[in-house]
C-alpha cells in the first residue's frame, strides 16, 4: 500500500493535495466538504487590507459628531482592524473546531503595521499556518522594483517575528529576478514558498468601452511555468515548495512532486466539479496507481528527481531545456 503522507510546512498531511485560497475554501460547510473529498490541508479564502478598511469605515461614520473623546481616541487604535478580523478569526474558530485537516489562513496587506496586526490575530485564533498572498500591483514610477521587494520582504519579516505558526508566501510569477527573490524569503527564513499567485484577468468591453475583471479556471495546459520554477528554485532554498495552478489530474500532480514540490493545490478543478470527493478520489487514485506501476512505497522516494540539479548557477535546467525543445522543431 503506497504511503501519500507528507510534511508541509511543518504540518503533517495525509497526502500532497491542498485545497487553494477561493470562495469554496470561505466557509464551514464547503471547508468540510473538502475534507470529506479526502484533501490533505485546506488554505482559506484570503481575506485583503482594503475590505478591513472598508468594512470598518462605517464605524467613523458613527462616531462623527460624538462628543466622546474617549471614542476617537478608540479610533485611533485602529478599530477597523479589531472589528473587521473577527468576522474572519470567529471563522477560522469554527472551522478549526470542526474539521480534522490542517487549515491556512491566508491574508493580503500592504502596509507592514496591517500584516503584523492581523497576523498575531489569526494565530490567537487557532488557524495551523499563514499564507502571505502577496497581491499588489506596484505603481508607483517613483519605486523601483529593488524598492518594492525590500518594502515586502520588511513586512514579511515583522510578520515572522511575531507569530510562531509556520508562514508560507504566495508569490507571482511576475519578478526580475524570482530566484534571487526567493532566496532572500528563504533566509528570513519563511517556512514556505507558493508557486504561482494567479492575478484577475483584466478584459475590455467593447460595447460599453469598459474595462472589467474576467475571473478564468485553469488547466492542466497551464501548468509549465510552475514546474519549470519549482525545479530551478527546488535546490537553491531550504523552505517548502508548493505548485499551485494546474493541477486537474493525477498525472498532474505527479509531476508537481517530481520537479521538487512539497504539495500540490488545486482549485480550478474542484469548483467546476459537480462531486469534489470523486474528483479528489481521481487525482490522488491516478497518483497511487503511478507510484505503484513505478514501485514507489512512498512520495519521499521519488519527490524532486526532476530538479535542476546538474549546475549550481541557475542555468542547466532552464538552458537545456530550450535547447533541446528548439533542436527538435
Amino acid at each position: 500500500m503506497e504511503n501519500l503522507a507528507v510534511t508541509y510546512l511543518g504540518l503533517k498531511l495525509k497526502n500532497p493535495l491542498v485545497a487553494s485560497s477561493g470562495p469554496l475554501t470561505s466557509e464551514v460547510g464547503s471547508v468540510l466538504t473538502l475534507e470529506d473529498a479526502g484533501v490533505g490541508a485546506v488554505v482559506l479564502r484570503s481575506i485583503f487590507e482594503e475590505q478591513i478598511k472598508s468594512d470598518g469605515s462605517g464605524a467613523y461614520r458613527d462616531l462623527e459628531g460624538s462628543a466622546s473623546n474617549f471614542a476617537f481616541e478608540y479610533l485611533r487604535a485602529d478599530l477597523p482592524m479589531q472589528l473587521m478580523a473577527e468576522k474572519y478569526l470567529d471563522r477560522i474558530v469554527d472551522i478549526k473546531a470542526r474539521v480534522g485537516i490542517p487549515v491556512i489562513a491566508s491574508c493580503n496587506c500592504i502596509e507592514k503595521a496591517q500584516w503584523v496586526a492581523f497576523a498575531k490575530k489569526i494565530e490567537q485564533a487557532g488557524a495551523d499556518a499563514l499564507e502571505l498572498n502577496l497581491y499588489h500591483m506596484p505603481v508607483d514610477v517613483n519605486e523601483s522594483a529593488a524598492l518594492v521587494e525590500q518594502r515586502r520582504l520588511d513586512a514579511i519579516r515583522a510578520v515572522r517575528e511575531t507569530v510562531k505558526i509556520p508562514v508560507a508566501v504566495k508569490l507571482s510569477h511576475h519578478y526580475t529576478s524570482l530566484l534571487s527573490f526567493a532566496r532572500q524569503l528563504d533566509l528570513v527564513p519563511v517556512n514556505g514558498i507558493v508557486l504561482f499567485n494567479r492575478f484577475l484577468q483584466t478584459d475590455v468591453n467593447i460595447e460599453a468601452e469598459s474595462t472589467y475583471y474576467k475571473t478564468e479556471f485553469t488547466s492542466s495546459n497551464v501548468l509549465h511555468s510552475q514546474l519549470r520554477w519549482t525545479a530551478i528554485v527546488r535546490d537553491f532554498i531550504r523552505a517548502d515548495i508548493a505548485l499551485s495552478g494546474g493541477i486537474h489530474t493525477g498525472e498532474d500532480l505527479v509531476k508537481a512532486l517530481l520537479v521538487g514540490a512539497n504539495v500540490g493545490y488545486a482549485y480550478s478543478c474542484l469548483a467546476k466539479s459537480a462531486d469534489p470527493k470523486e474528483t479528489v478520489a481521481a487525482i490522488l487514485n491516478g497518483l497511487t496507481a503511478w507510484m505503484d506501476r513505478k514501485g514507489y512505497g512512498d512520495i519521499a522516494a521519488f519527490r524532486g528527481k526532476l530538479r535542476e540539479t546538474n549546475l549550481k548557477d541557475g542555468k542547466g535546467f532552464e538552458r537545456m531545456q530550450y535547447v533541446a525543445a528548439a533542436m527538435n522543431v
